[in-house]
């Protein structure tokens, strides 16, 4: 606590110094921590369900075309749920809805979704429940209610919370509210609603199929057995599969969507340029700091003279360093949180999957903290080492300060060439 005490005075006693530094610790941990939430947002943690690198999409390659996500009839979608290698499949059905009634005309996104696809998800409803198995009657019909999404709960009900029950009139069918998600789930939508799919061999509409293995199961195994029934499928409905030869393949969830492929390669080619950028300020600091420990010399001098151990002057002006760097990166968080807002209304939606929240939240928080108390380390180690080791006999001279600052500079010279 001593040290601490001390180390804001000696930064107090130097207000130029001390501006400069943290202005320039500031904008390189802001503009850090501020791609941080990006990477976060879209690499760590685009996807509230469970385990979402454990999900698998299928897909079809012909000998003369490029591989395709394909629309699967709702009766395949019940073969592909049986295959021995599957432990769980969900079906989504893309699709539109009229909503009327007490409310304006509007066309929203009505997305059906299989009676087992929120528990695949796994993800809770914000309050109420979700759809169900058994909401897909014994006939295949499915029953009239519906999830509803955070933003679409927001726009028709205020954020009431005494909705549940109610009933939305959608293609001129009146659907009971049965829950509401949260603000990051956006299967398929994140302003619409979710009904209930049916399933009647009927039924033409296409489904897309998402896929879990069972434990122990390879992806190429789960392929070949996918495969033999694209076969049989193809045996039995030539129009809907490649003429000729394909191949199948199963795709994971994580590289075919938006935190994938080219968006991550430019996200850590970014990150990796910021936190050159941020190498660049710590050397300069380091710079400004071995200027300022050359005329502090004397004073290193006299309290290793009266006792003070060369670790506990090392200490101190650690210490210091990371007091500084500490200031620097809550000003830079200041920094941050404006510059994510800047990035979010610059950057196209499709950059980013509808689940992700780009957000200076707790983590990016946890990381701006152990970034700015590693800057301080970084840039404040070398200065430190160095005035800790000064010459008594000459630095107590007046003519010993030409010789220790050139000590100390050409230390400096080393951090500008770097």
């Amino acid at each position: 606590m001593n040290d601490l005490r001390f180390a804001f005075r000696q930064l107090l006693k130097n207000p130029g110094f001390t501006v400069v530094a943290v202005l320039t610790l500031a904008l390189g941990i802001g503009a850090t921590t501020a791609l941080f939430s990006v990477v976060y947002a879209v690499l760590i943690s685009p996807y509230p369900y469970a385990k979402p690198g454990e999900i698998w999409t299928p897909g079809l390659r012909s000998v003369n075309a490029d591989q395709r996500m394909r629309p699967y009839r709702p009766n395949e979608y019940l073969e592909m749920a049986r295959l021995p290698g599957f432990s769980d499949v969900m079906a989504t059905g893309p699709g539109s809805v009229l909503l009327t009634g007490e409310y304006s005309p509007e066309t929203i996104r009505g997305i059906r979704l299989s009676g087992n696809a929120f528990n695949f998800l796994g993800v809770p409803p914000l309050f109420g429940r979700t759809i169900q198995p058994s909401d897909i009657r014994s006939t295949g019909e499915p029953e009239p209610v519906t999830v509803i999404s955070f933003r679409r709960w927001q726009k028709l009900f205020g954020s009431d919370t005494n909705i549940l029950g109610k009933t939305l009139r959608l293609d001129d069918q009146p659907h009971a509210i049965i829950g509401v998600m949260p603000p990051r789930f956006g299967w398929w939508t994140d302003d619409g609603v979710w009904l209930p799919m049916g399933i009647d061999s009927r039924d033409q509409r296409g489904v897309f199929p998402i896929i879990r293995l069972k434990p122990g199961v390879s992806s190429s195994v789960a392929e070949q057995q996918l495969h033999a029934l694209h076969l049989e499928l193809a045996r039995m409905n030539p129009s809907g599969f490649p003429r000729g030869e394909f191949t199948t393949s199963l795709t994971n969830y994580l590289d075919i969507t938006a935190a994938s492929g080219e968006m991550q390669r430019s996200l850590r080619l970014l990150f990796g340029a910021v936190g050159f950028l941020l190498l660049i300020a710590c050397a300069n600091v380091a710079h400004l700091q071995l200027a300022r420990a050359t005329s502090r010399t004397r004073e290193m001098a006299i309290r290793l003279s009266i006792g003070a151990g060369r670790r506990q002057i090392a200490g101190q002006l650690l210490t210091e360093s990371v007091l500084l760097s500490l200031v620097g990166g809550l000003l830079g968080l200041v920094f941050a949180v404006w510059i994510t807002h800047l990035m979010v209304a610059l950057m196209p939606g499709f950059y980013v999957p509808n689940e992700a929240r780009i957000e200076v939240n707790s983590y990016v928080l946890f990381f701006c903290v152990i970034i700015s108390a590693l800057t301080g380390i970084l840039f404040g180690l070398v200065p430190a080492l160095q005035s800790s080791r000064p010459d008594l006999v000459e630095a107590l001279k007046e003519e010993a300060r030409g010789s220790s600052a050139s000590a100390g500079g050409r230390t400096r010279s080393l951090l500008v060439i770097a």
